[in-house]
Order: C-alpha cells, then structure tokens, then sequence
C-alpha cells in the first residue's frame, strides 16, 4: 500500500467473476483465491488512487451499510496476506470479532479463502472400480489417489489406495 491508497495486484493473475464473488488464480505460484462479496468489492476499489476512507465510502454504498474504514483494513489485511495487493501494510487492524461488532453483521465480513493447486504429479489419478484394487503402481506412498467412485480421498499405499493410509 504506497501511502494509504492500496492498489490491487494484477500481474501474473487469471480472474473470474462468480455471481457476487471472485476467483483469482496466480500463474507463477498455482494459488487460487477466493474473494467473498465485500473482499471482491475491496480488492476492485484498490486502484493505487482511493484512499482507505474513499473504499471504505464506496464498499459502505455497495453493501448498503455505513461506510467503515476498520472493515476495509481488515479486507486489506486479509488481502495482503493472500498476495493480492502490490505493496500490502502491515498497519494494526481491528479483529475480525471487532469488524463485526462494529458493522453489525458477520455474514459482510471480508474473506479471502486461499488454496494451493496441486502440481500435475500430486494430482495423479488412478482410475479403478474400487479403493482395495486401485492400481496407484509407481506413486509415492502418502500420496493422494482418487478411488474412481467418489470424491473421498484415499491415500496411495504400497501401489494401492487405501482410505485408513498405510499401516
């Protein structure tokens, strides 16, 4: 943040309007990001010449509350920590408890969920009719392997998937 007016990261980013949220994926580092209503509407207010009260006034319009400067810092705070602002601050913010009390609602606080992508290799499928014959030959122990009937994880154990992990 170059003198309290935050500006949003766009190098090296896929992103992707969903509904009323935002879904930012970083190229070099395979991180997805997810952004929640009122974090997507920060983020996009973060333009290197808004002030922190300036988003705080226009973010208090969209949601239809009032304009809360302790809500945008929290959302700049949380944002800073995924990587999304160019120069983020680490300025003491109010907690996530107190950004709540203050505004009201808890369903409008900012979040930014984030997850690694796995590589290619850790992503492996090993397509069977049953975890106890899942064939995942040549992958690591410990490793993740899909059993081909449903979405459980299982755990690759001597060439098989086994959903307890290896004895």
């Amino acid at each position: 943040m170059t003198g309290g007016r935050p500006k949003a990261r766009q190098e090296g980013l896929l992103v992707r309007e969903l509904g009323e949220e935002v879904v930012v994926y970083e190229l070099a580092s395979h991180r997805g990001h997810c952004l929640n209503r009122t974090a997507a509407l920060v983020w996009r207010a973060c333009d290197g010449r808004r002030t922190v009260a300036a988003i705080a006034a226009q973010v208090g319009r969209e949601l239809g509350v009032p304009a809360d400067e302790g809500l945008v810092r929290y959302a700049l705070r949380r944002l800073g920590h995924a990587g999304l602002l160019d120069s983020p601050s680490e300025v003491r913010t109010l907690t996530r408890r107190e950004v709540a009390r203050r505004i009201g609602q808890a369903a409008l606080l900012p979040v930014v969920a984030s997850l690694l992508a796995p590589r290619p290799s850790e992503a492996a499928t090993c397509p069977c009719t049953s975890p106890a014959v899942c064939d995942c030959a040549g992958q690591a122990n410990f490793t993740s392997c899909w059993s081909g009937i449903d979405c459980s994880s299982y755990i690759c154990c001597g060439g098989l998937c086994k959903s307890g992990g290896c004895p």
